[in-house]
């Protein structure tokens, strides 16, 4: 592989209920800043979480994450993010999203979150077993890696 030639992580996982605090942090003016510059867009305030089955410290090893620095803002300690450039399958095709790991998250290692331009619930495709199909783009690593949920 070139050296910073873009490679292609795919992650296929389930969604899962979060704690309903995603759209609290994605809103708020230090981390939806980084959101817009990456997405090109007003994230949507929420995410959408899905089991990776897939340890987000082993995806940081795989693929190198962008990295949201920790801060304090008007006395309140907002925690570091792992973020990752991705697109998910839709029933429109694939969205640009943001792949993120907050690193004060309580959810298992497992538990990714999305974030995205617009809610993705509506969009994506009605299955039953709620797959989420997400693709990574790397700038190092093997070239297709696959994780089944």
């Amino acid at each position: 592989m070139e050296n910073g030639a873009v490679q292609q992580l795919q992650l296929l996982g389930k969604r899962v209920k979060g704690f309903g605090v995603g759209g609290r942090y994605v809103a708020h003016p230090y981390y939806s800043g980084r959101f817009r510059e990456l997405l090109g867009c007003t994230p949507f305030p929420g995410t959408l979480n899905f089991d990776a089955n897939l340890d987000w410290r082993e995806l940081a090893s795989m693929c190198e994450p962008q990295v949201i620095p920790g801060t304090v803002w008007d006395g309140v300690r907002l925690g570091a993010v792992y973020v990752w450039k991705a697109k998910i399958m839709t029933r429109h095709g694939y969205v640009d999203c943001a792949v993120i790991r907050p690193l004060l998250s309580g959810h298992p290692p497992t538990v990714l979150e999305i974030v995205a331009c617009e809610k993705l619930e509506p969009i994506l495709e009605n299955n039953p077993d709620k797959t989420v199909i997400v693709t990574i783009a790397c700038k190092r690593g093997d070239a297709l890696r696959w994780r089944r949920y």
